[in-house]
């Protein structure tokens, strides 16, 4: 049966929604005052990804040590890349431990998530899935300087991408004073309540490309079916 032109109308329309949902803006991540002592310490079941500090992750996931001294009050970090299946969860929040002094003037300005869904044989790259964008002061923490959090950034979930896909961190701060700070991993399944809807995690713009397409040609079979009758 001949294809009509509402039908190769519709047909256009999802490859054009799906090319601009693929080049959607980032999913934000929002920046939450913790209060003290409820989420950490840092430890092998809440693993650094950026830290200036010695921390006790499960074997196989490094962190970037990075140093913190004399002059040194701005950052621009990158985490170690890892693989999907390196992470010991998947939905997560990124706590931030903070040192600071007095002054409280320390700032984050960026936080970005990287992912090569197509791994390291792929012919593609990294693209920014999750970003948060400040400036934001974060020198006002609860748990100051102790492993526990003072922030999270939140939320993110990796679980619709491959084993072999590639995930990296960066983060962007200013101010810095006294110790150093902390980026750790903590599991949203261990933390959130099952009747908490801001544990849902937000889904990926690949996510909802598939689903806008199965919708369309969901419509566009129905229609075909209904006009054979």
């Amino acid at each position: 049966m001949p294809v009509s032109r509402l039908e190769l109308t519709l047909v256009a329309t999802a490859l054009l929604a799906s090319a601009a949902l693929a080049n959607a803006a980032t999913i934000p991540l929002t920046l939450t005052a913790q209060p003290p002592h409820t989420l950490g310490p840092q430890s092998a079941s809440a693993p650094c990804i950026i830290a200036g500090t010695q921390c006790k992750n499960p074997d196989g996931f490094g962190f970037t040590n990075f140093t913190q001294g004399g002059n040194i009050s701005a950052f621009d970090e990158d985490s170690p890349t890892y693989s999907i299946d390196q992470f010991p969860f998947l939905s997560f929040d990124v706590a931030v431990d903070v040192n600071t002094n007095s002054d409280q003037g320390e700032t984050l300005q960026l936080f970005s998530v990287f992912v090569d869904s197509d791994g390291a044989a792929g012919a593609g790259g990294f693209e920014e899935i999750y970003n948060f964008t400040g400036p934001e002061i974060i020198g006002t923490g609860s748990s100051n300087g102790n492993g526990f959090a003072d922030w999270t950034l939140e939320s993110i979930d990796l679980s619709s991408y491959a084993d072999d896909a590639l995930v990296y961190f960066n983060a962007v701060w200013d101010n810095a004073s006294a110790g150093a700070e902390s980026f750790f991993l903590v599991d949203r399944g261990a933390t959130c309540s099952p009747t908490d809807e801001s544990c849902t995690p937000v889904p990926e713009p690949g996510s909802l490309v598939l689903v806008g397409l199965g919708l369309l040609g969901f419509g566009i079979a129905r229609r075909v079916a209904a006009r054979r009758r």
